[in-house]
């Protein structure tokens, strides 16, 4: 399971950086669609990071 959550994560990541990276800067002159075009890849970003996250935590074992 934590592979698949680092695999999706990872997708995630790249999807949400390389669509959104493009618009980044131009953030004060879009449209209300483009800016929620940017929030919408930032949070492709943070939920991709997240996953990356519970992909890589190793599982803490009790004495």
């Amino acid at each position: 399971m934590r592979k698949v959550a680092l695999i999706i994560g990872i997708v995630l990541l790249l999807i949400g950086f390389f669509q959104g990276f493009r618009y980044l800067f131009d953030y004060n002159i879009l449209t209300q669609y483009g800016k929620g075009y940017v929030w919408g890849s930032i949070f492709l970003l943070i939920a991709g990071l997240v996953l990356i996250f519970f992909g890589l935590k190793k599982k803490k074992n009790s004495p």
